[in-house]
């Protein structure tokens, strides 16, 4: 049986931009609380993402009173007041209209001057209003399709030891990381609790270009792509719905996607993993 702690909480209030790292994190309706309730947006409301815009990586921002303080290297800050009403909307990464809120025209032209071409700040006003296909029992925020991503350590290890180049777990962007005795064991769970906290295992994420983006510079690397297609590409997945088999089929698989629960928990560093149902992996393990 799996063993493990959790190491590491992570939010990123602002979809695509910088974490925040957390020894408590509150489980909400949509995920935990926090977590990529802004979205950045272009001039038709599309998301803007590192995929288009590296520098993203750079913007840091900070909970206050209220909103958000957003800061990037040469540009100072910004404060920006949490919208309280819906006054648009916008598009997220799966293309479903989102109703949302603007920030204003001073965070826009701030943002805008960061990135280099137009753009504004949205925010849901009431977090728990996006549902789509994939998560049939929780509401989500702007996270690409699930409420939470789980990550292993020892899975990280597995990968750094293959690599041609060195990266962090920083580069996948999880929420909860645990440090467990066994790689790759994530992939093999189905029901599992970290404290109190209650997970439903979705499916093995898929990975984009965003994790070969240096989290601190932005600067683009050639891994983890490479070791991710050498040892973790998932050619077929018979096993999953027509639909979850275009979403990871063809793609390199890292870290867990998961529902959790119940809202109001509150996960701690150092809680312990326990496993209540698994299966068999989507894909093999490495090989030693």
């Amino acid at each position: 049986m799996t063993t493990g702690v959790l190491s590491a909480l992570h939010i990123h209030p602002v979809k695509s931009c910088r974490r925040i790292e957390l020894a408590e994190a509150t489980v909400s309706a949509c995920g935990l609380a926090g977590d990529r309730e802004w979205q950045i947006v272009d001039a038709g409301g599309g998301a803007v993402t590192q995929r288009q815009h590296r520098v993203l990586a750079t913007i840091t921002p900070a909970l206050i009173e209220g909103g958000l303080r957003l800061s990037a290297p040469g540009a100072g800050h910004v404060d920006v007041a949490r919208p309280t009403a819906n006054d648009r909307t916008a598009t997220a990464l799966l293309g479903d209209e989102v109703a949302v809120g603007d920030a204003g025209d001073e965070v826009a032209a701030w943002l805008s001057g960061v990135i280099g071409e137009p753009c504004r700040l949205v925010a849901l006003t009431d977090p728990d209003t996006r549902h789509i296909r994939l998560v049939r029992t929780q509401p989500v925020t702007f996270v690409d399709a699930a409420p939470v991503l789980v990550a292993n350590n020892a899975s990280l290890a597995d990968l750094q030891r293959r690599a041609s180049e060195p990266f962090g777990m920083e580069r996948f962007r999880p929420n909860l990381v645990l440090d467990t005795d066994q790689p790759w064991a994530e992939d093999t769970w189905q029901a599992f609790s970290v404290g109190a906290a209650e997970l439903e295992a979705l499916l093995p994420w898929p990975r984009c270009t965003v994790p070969q983006i240096d989290q601190d510079s932005a600067e683009r690397s050639k891994e983890p792509a490479l070791v991710l297609r050498a040892h973790r590409w998932c050619s077929s997945a018979p096993t999953l719905s027509r639909g979850l088999q275009a979403v990871v089929q063809g793609n390199a698989l890292f870290g867990m996607a998961a529902t959790i629960g119940a809202a109001g928990t509150v996960l701690r560093i150092g809680d312990t993993l326990s496993v209540r149902r698994s299966g068999d992996p989507l894909i093999a393990p490495p090989a030693p």
